[in-house]
């Protein structure tokens, strides 16, 4: 069941938690692994599968996509490897949007997106990026961020020179002035949210038009203002959720070292000079239109109701929610993880 209104009652928010019996029977039938405390060993089991995986999105390509690989330098310790996808025709200029790939900032590479980049080209006729990032712990706390920042104002820029048919990073086609969207799904999806304000304070440009937000995380457990404590109920509800719990939730955490101080931490704790105690709307104006997708099986399922909420005041900012329960269709990516 999905709900296109976020549930606001204390009921409705705990029933998204509640798996029904066809996913309680997958579960059952496809049991997730035992995460092992050291993210190094599952982290190599993860690139060990790229090569099939690569293998496979090649064979199963629609004949009405083009997919291309690119190399943007970022510091002399890191380059992003990047997927373009786009329509081989189009009728005419396409907007721009870059999804970052989930994977608790430790594991994961650009085709975690790739589904999803597909069906947006098909049905939307879109120009998708597909960048990597560094990575934990090899990259603690805020190398993630600081690349992913990196790659996009490479990409901004990239899109307003002249077309070079010899370096076509972009085809003319490609137009982000018509849409710019910053999007990802899990530790993806927060790393967009803190884009989004890297973007509005140094003026990027060509702006960004608009947030896709997929089961991030986006406020610190240790740091939720008291108004909204009573709404704060996934993260003791789902500790032990499947694909996703809290123990490995703990494991990424300490491998990626994240300052819980740093505005580069948690996108919610924005703060302003005029909010006042408990208040963190003001640190969110001037923000693109967010669509939100929450699962309703995740930890972090409240930090996206709460952030919605209190971003949705401001009528600039929302553009939409959609609350799966138990969350099936949005831990697909989790999924891909242990299969």
């Amino acid at each position: 069941m999905a709900f296109s209104t976020p549930p606001a009652t204390f009921q409705d928010i705990l029933a998204t938690g509640i798996a029904d019996q066809a996913f309680t029977k997958f579960l059952q039938d496809t049991p997730p692994p035992e995460y092992d405390n050291d993210i190094t060993i599952f982290k190599k089991a993860i690139e060990a599968s790229l090569p099939a995986r690569q293998q496979t999105f090649a064979s199963t390509r629609p004949e009405t996509i083009i997919e291309r690989e690119h190399i943007i330098p970022v510091d002399d310790s890191f380059q992003s490897r990047v997927i373009i996808c786009q329509p081989i025709e189009s009728s005419g200029p396409t907007p721009l949007v870059v999804l970052y790939h989930g994977g608790g900032h430790c594991l994961g590479f650009p085709e975690f997106e790739l589904d999803l980049a597909r069906q947006l080209v098909t049905k939307l006729s879109v120009t998708v990026v597909l960048p990597s990032y560094k990575l934990a712990p090899e990259h603690p706390f805020p190398g993630g961020i600081n690349s992913a920042w990196e790659v996009l104002k490479y990409l901004a820029a990239e899109s307003q020179r002249p077309h070079d048919p010899k370096k076509p990073l972009f085809t003319q086609d490609t137009n982000p002035k018509l849409g710019f969207i910053v999007g990802g799904t899990s530790a993806g999806a927060e790393l967009a949210s803190v884009l989004a304000h890297l973007a509005r304070d140094n003026q990027l440009s060509p702006p960004l038009t608009g947030q896709f937000l997929s089961c991030g995380s986006y406020i610190s457990p240790d740091k939720v203002p008291f108004k909204y404590q009573p709404l704060y109920l996934s993260w003791e509800q789902n500790k032990n959720a499947p694909v996703l719990d809290r123990k490995f939730m703990d494991v990424v955490s300490k491998a990626r070292a994240q300052d819980p101080d740093s505005p580069l931490a948690y996108s919610f704790d924005q703060h302003h000079p005029e909010d006042g105690p408990g208040e963190v709307k003001q640190g969110h104006l001037g923000l693109p239109p967010a669509f939100f997708q929450v699962c309703g099986l995740d930890p972090t399922r409240d930090d996206n109701l709460i952030y919605e909420r209190v971003c949705g005041r401001n009528a600039e900012f929302r553009l939409g929610c959609i609350c799966i329960q138990d969350g099936r269709i949005v831990f697909g990516h989790r999924i891909q993880i242990w299969r």
